[in-house]
């Protein structure tokens, strides 16, 4: 199964997650698939007990590992969330699919993405399944992305398996 976004997906989450004001310039629209998002800076912490209190479970078992306070470059990102066809692959066998320019996506651009989406009224791209991301939570786990009972939830998941189908890969990469 392959899941794809309409073309023109694009969000403010800083405004939308109340890190700031809205941008005065209109967000370029992605190609088909692909989701544009404007982040201002902020990690999977501050997300988490600052923005998204209700959206997100509160969880701390990361809060050890410094990726979860870690914070990227503001500005925008394309992502790819899922990268079809990803599902029922191992994390090795899902990297191969990442396009020139791309990386696995730091869970914060994810969780920002999946959550400006619901903000929208928009459809959850994973449409119930989870999401790969670049942080590794222990050896041979992964952090992983899903919505459960209508909170986003953090959670590691092994990469060397194929899960039946319900763990994808997405992808980010900064905006030209």
């Amino acid at each position: 199964m392959s899941q794809t976004l309409t073309a023109g997906t694009a969000f403010d989450a800083v405004s939308l997650l109340g890190f700031g004001a809205k941008s005065t310039e209109p967000l370029p629209q992605g190609n088909p698939g692909e989701i544009v998002i404007r982040y201002g800076g902020w990690s999977l912490q501050e997300l988490r007990a600052k923005r998204a209190p209700g959206l997100m479970w509160d969880q701390s078992w990361h809060d050890k590992y410094p990726w979860s306070s870690e914070k990227l470059p503001s500005g925008l990102y394309v992502l790819r969330l899922p990268i079809p066809d990803s599902n029922r692959k191992t994390f090795d066998q899902q990297e191969a699919l990442l396009l020139p320019g791309e990386e696995t996506a730091h869970v914060v651009l994810a969780a920002s993405a999946l959550l400006a989406i619901r903000l929208s009224g928009g459809d959850d791209p994973l449409r119930g399944d989870w999401t790969h991301c670049q942080e590794q939570a222990t050896a041979g786990r992964r952090v992983v992305l899903a919505w459960v009972d209508g909170r986003l939830f953090v959670f590691d998941y092994f990469d060397g398996y194929p899960f039946g189908g319900v763990v994808w890969l997405s992808s980010a990469r900064a905006s030209a």
